[in-house]
C-alpha cells in the first residue's frame, strides 16, 4: 500500500524522465485538471474537476494547418504534445478515454487524438465518495471501474493500491519503480441516483418525430455547457482565419446546442431548440450505439451539477421511455 506523499515524491521523478504531468489543482475556487510543476499542489479532496481529459487529448483549439496565398503555400501545424501522465484522473473519466478511442481510432484514424493518447498515460484514482449527480453504475461503470486507465490506485485505509491495467501501464510502471498491491481495496462508495436505459433504444429507434422532444427539452437555454463540461462529446468546426494572404485553420469544439451547427448555406437540417437537444440524446444513446456499441455517457453528471437551468439528463432519460 502507498501513501500519497509517496506517490506525490514519486511524480517528481517522472517529470525528470520527461514526462509532463496533468493533475488536479485548486484554481479560482474550483478544481481542475491542468499541468503541474510542484506535486505538493495536486488535490484530490474532491469528487470530480470541472473539466476533463477531453481538454487535453481534443484540445478546444488548434491548429491544424497554415497557408500563404502569395507562396502558394500549406503547412501542417505542429504537434507539440509531449509524454504525459495524467494522474489524478477519476473512473468515469478514464472510461471515457474508451469511447474516444473507439471513435477518433477506429476505421478513420484522427491522427492528431491518436498520437495524444499513445504518448498519456492514464494514472486513475478511484473515488472513495460520490455526490447525487453521479450515476457512473447506471451506464456500467462505477467509482472503481478500471476501464480505459492505465493504472489505477484504490482507496485503502488511508493509503492506496496500485493496480496495473494496461501494457503501457505495466511498462511505465516497470520504467518508473512503480509495484502493485495484492491487498484488498475499500468497498465502492453507494451511489443514489440511478436510472434504467432498458428499452431507451428502441425508443430513439422509434419515436424520432415523438412530441416529447418539445417538452423535454423546454428548459433548455441551448448554452452548450453540457457539452464542453462532458467528457465524451467530440463534435467539432473547422474554421479559417486569414489575414489577405496568410492564415491558419482551425479545429476548435462545436456543440449540437448551438444554432449555427450544422447550418448550410440555404438549410439548416435542426430547426428549433427541440431538434437540437434531440440530437444530443440521439447522439449518446442511439447513434453512438449503432456505430460503435457504446452509449457515449459514462454517467460523470457534470451535465447535471452544472446547467444553469437544472436540467437533468437522467429525467430526461426516464421521460422518454416511461410515458412521463
Amino acid at each position: 500500500m502507498k501513501q500519497l506523499q509517496e506517490i506525490l515524491s514519486a511524480i517528481g521523478s517522472w517529470q525528470a524522465k520527461g514526462y509532463q504531468v496533468i493533475a488536479p489543482v485548486r484554481r479560482d475556487n474550483l478544481i481542475l485538471l491542468a499541468r503541474i510543476e510542484d506535486p505538493s499542489l495536486i488535490n484530490l479532496d474532491h469528487i470530480l474537476t470541472v473539466n476533463t481529459l477531453k481538454d487535453f487529448m481534443l484540445p478546444r483549439c488548434e491548429t491544424i494547418l497554415r497557408f500563404d496565398l502569395e507562396k502558394a503555400c500549406v503547412e501542417p501545424g505542429i504537434d507539440d504534445s509531449l509524454p504525459t501522465i495524467i494522474f489524478g484522473s477519476r473512473p468515469c473519466d478514464a472510461a471515457a478515454l474508451s469511447i474516444l478511442d473507439s471513435i477518433l481510432i477506429g476505421d478513420v484514424v484522427d491522427s492528431r487524438y491518436a498520437k495524444r493518447r499513445g504518448q498519456t498515460v492514464v494514472l486513475t484514482v478511484a473515488c472513495s465518495r460520490v455526490d447525487g449527480a453521479c450515476f457512473c453504475k447506471s451506464m456500467g461503470y462505477g467509482p472503481h471501474d478500471p476501464t480505459g486507465s492505465d493504472i489505477i490506485l484504490l482507496p485503502s485505509q488511508g493509503g492506496y493500491l496500485v493496480r496495473l491495467i494496461s501494457e503501457k501501464g505495466r511498462q511505465f510502471a516497470s520504467d518508473v519503480g512503480l509495484e502493485p498491491d495484492d491487498a484488498e481495496a475499500d468497498p465502492e462508495p453507494e451511489l443514489s441516483r440511478r436510472v434504467s436505459t432498458d428499452g431507451l433504444k428502441a425508443w430513439l429507434d422509434s419515436n424520432f418525430e415523438d412530441p416529447k422532444w418539445q417538452v423535454i427539452s423546454e428548459n433548455c437555454v441551448s448554452c452548450g455547457t453540457c457539452y464542453y463540461l462532458c467528457p465524451t462529446c467530440h463534435c467539432f468546426d473547422i474554421a479559417d482565419e486569414a489575414g489577405i494572404s496568410r492564415g491558419v485553420r482551425l479545429r476548435i469544439w462545436d456543440c449540437c446546442s448551438f444554432s449555427s451547427f450544422t447550418k448550410m448555406a440555404s438549410h439548416q437540417p435542426r430547426v428549433g431548440k427541440y431538434a437540437r437537444y434531440r440530437q444530443r440524446v440521439m447522439h449518446k444513446f442511439k447513434y453512438t450505439v449503432d456505430n460503435i456499441g457504446k452509449v457515449a455517457c459514462v454517467g460523470d453528471g457534470r451535465c447535471i451539477r452544472y446547467c444553469p437551468y437544472g436540467v437533468d439528463i437522467t429525467e430526461i432519460l426516464k421521460a422518454l421511455v416511461s410515458g412521463g
